[in-house]
């Protein structure tokens, strides 16, 4: 009977072990290698209106799209003396007073860290953060699970293997005049959690934007030559690569309308 058992048990390793050489073998690859491989060749770009869009790296088609709240709110109206104008790339804040712009030595997420602060000139500043963690399939872009500190919602059944999750901070902040109840001013600047890449990196693109529109220019890095272009709709703040461990943020360069026109025509 022991005998037996430990046939059985050689038996059950070999085909165990036969297997994985099998499922791993060129033309045949596994699960994790079919999963890397299709991530690896995806860009994300943030746009404005809080779309974050899964471009094909070599070709630009998009593969989904995942619908979020936008990158910035902020009040439309202008109040003399009291109007901030947020960048949506990074969060940093400009005054406008007197017709002109001044750029504030802090930005968003840096005041609702601070916050409750009180700046020189009698501003009183209040913010606070929300984060939250999904997970969704790199394939198709759907989500999965949402977690946060408030709860945690499994939206379709997910499997580990075939989850990536993103994280994403929701700054808010208020700002008061104490001398001037009436002036007050608010803002929501959303972000997604990164990795920064290295200085030194093996990505064989350039990638240029543009400041007011949704396009965005692609060369490869040794020929020079366009590798691809597309039209988003809406300005990109953000370009990230999608790796198993969540984004990795892709530096670009912002050009002007007539810049990005003239480098069109040009190539």
């Amino acid at each position: 009977m022991r005998v037996l058992f430990h046939l059985c048990s050689i038996i059950f390793l070999l085909l165990f072990f036969a297997s994985g050489t099998y499922s791993s073998t060129p033309g045949f690859p596994n699960e994790e290698e079919i999963f890397d491989e299709d991530i690896q060749d995806t860009v994300l770009a943030s746009t404005i209106d809080g779309r974050l869009r899964a471009l094909d790296a070599k070709t630009g088609k998009i593969k989904w799209t995942l619908e979020e709240e936008p990158v910035l709110r902020s009040p439309s109206a202008i109040k003399q003396g009291f109007t901030f104008l947020p960048n949506p790339l990074d969060g940093s804040l400009y005054v406008l007073k007197n017709s002109s712009l001044k750029k504030l030595p802090f930005n968003i997420p840096q005041l609702v860290h601070a916050s409750p602060c009180r700046g020189t000139d009698g501003i009183m500043y209040a913010g606070s953060k929300k984060d939250v963690w999904f997970g969704i399939d790199p394939t198709t872009g759907l989500k999965s699970e949402t977690l946060s500190s408030a709860s945690a919602d499994r939206i379709c059944p997910a499997s580990q293997k075939q989850t990536i999750f993103l994280g994403r901070t929701e700054y808010r902040v208020s700002m008061f005049d104490e001398k001037n109840r009436g002036k007050t001013w608010n803002a929501t600047f959303n972000d997604y959690s990164a990795h920064l890449l290295p200085e030194v990196n093996s990505w064989p693109f350039q990638h240029y934007t543009s400041s007011s529109h949704g396009q965005i220019l692609t060369f490869d890095k040794e020929t020079g030559e366009i590798q691809w272009e597309a039209d988003l709709k809406q300005p990109i703040v953000a370009l990230y690569l999608l790796r198993n461990d969540g984004l990795h943020k892709l530096p670009f360069e912002v050009m002007g309308k007539e810049t990005m026109e003239n480098v069109q025509q040009k190539f």
